[in-house]
C-alpha cells in the first residue's frame, strides 16, 4: 500500500501533472487506485476507450502499434497520459512483461477533483500547452496560426473562390474616381435654349456644365428700352 506522500511523488512524474503543485497533486492522490499487473496481462487493447492515465511503480510494461513494438515503460514512467484529455481510442496496446504495481488516474475522478480546483485545471491545461508546443518545435510559426495543420475542404475553397471572384465583379462595376467626379451632362433641349436666349441667358451646350442656380429670393431684374417718341419738326 502506497502511502499519499508516495503517491504524490508518482503522479508529479507524469508530464500533464508536472506543473502541478503537491497540495493540488494530493486531490488527486487520494483518488488514484493502485492495480496490481502480471506478466502477460494485457491492460488494453488499440480500440479500447481513453479512460485513465497509468503510472508505474513497479515492473515493466510493453507498448505496440499494430503488433509492432514501439517502447517499454518502467518504474516511474507513465502510459496513457492523453486519456485525461481525450477520450478517443487508445491507439496502441500495453502489455505487462514483468510483475508489479500501477497506479491509475480515471479521467472522470479527475475531471471531479479538477471542478472543484481552478488553479489544478490551469496547471494542467499549461503544461498540456508546453507538450503540444514540444510536439510541433519543427514549425512553431504555423502552429500559432489558428486552424494549422487542418486541410481546407473542397467546400471551403470553393467558397472562398466565390468571394473573390464576386469582389472582381463588384469592383469591374463600380465607376472609378474619375468619372465619378466629372458632372452628369445632357444635351440642351430646344425650348429651354429659346427661353435662356429670351431672358438674356446663356444656353447649355453640349459637353458644358449647366448654369450654378441663384439662391432662392434672388431676381434678377431684366431692363426693357423705353419706347421712342417721334419729335415732329417746329414750324416756322
Amino acid at each position: 500500500m502506497l502511502t499519499m506522500v508516495e503517491r504524490v511523488l508518482i503522479l508529479k512524474s507524469a508530464d500533464l501533472l508536472r506543473e502541478v503543485g503537491p497540495r493540488h497533486l494530493l486531490k488527486l492522490a487520494e483518488v488514484a487506485r493502485e492495480v496490481e499487473v502480471w506478466k502477460g496481462d494485457t491492460i488494453y487493447e488499440e480500440d479500447d476507450p481513453s479512460d485513465a492515465l497509468y503510472m508505474v511503480v513497479e515492473g515493466r510494461v510493453r507498448l505496440s502499434l499494430r503488433g509492432q513494438p514501439a517502447s517499454e515503460v518502467g518504474p516511474g514512467e507513465a502510459f496513457g497520459t492523453w486519456a485525461l484529455v481525450d477520450d478517443s481510442d487508445r491507439g496502441h496496446r500495453v502489455e505487462c512483461i514483468e510483475d508489479g504495481l500501477v497506479l491509475a488516474l480515471h479521467r472522470d475522478e479527475f475531471y471531479d477533483v479538477a471542478a472543484g480546483d481552478l488553479v489544478l485545471l490551469q496547471q494542467v491545461l499549461r503544461a498540456l500547452a508546453k507538450r503540444l508546443r514540444a510536439l510541433v518545435a519543427d514549425r512553431p510559426e504555423e502552429a500559432r496560426i489558428e486552424g494549422e495543420g487542418f486541410e481546407k475542404t473542397e467546400a471551403m475553397e470553393a467558397a472562398e473562390a466565390a468571394e473573390t471572384e464576386e469582389g472582381a465583379d463588384t469592383a469591374a462595376a463600380a465607376p472609378s474616381p474619375a468619372a465619378a467626379a466629372q458632372p452628369l451632362v445632357t444635351a440642351p433641349d430646344a425650348g429651354a435654349s429659346l427661353a435662356a436666349a429670351a431672358l438674356g441667358q446663356p444656353s447649355t451646350e453640349v459637353g458644358q456644365a449647366p448654369p450654378v442656380p441663384e439662391p432662392a429670393g434672388v431676381t434678377e431684374e431684366i431692363a426693357t428700352p423705353e419706347p421712342i417718341e417721334p419729335v415732329e419738326p417746329q414750324q416756322s
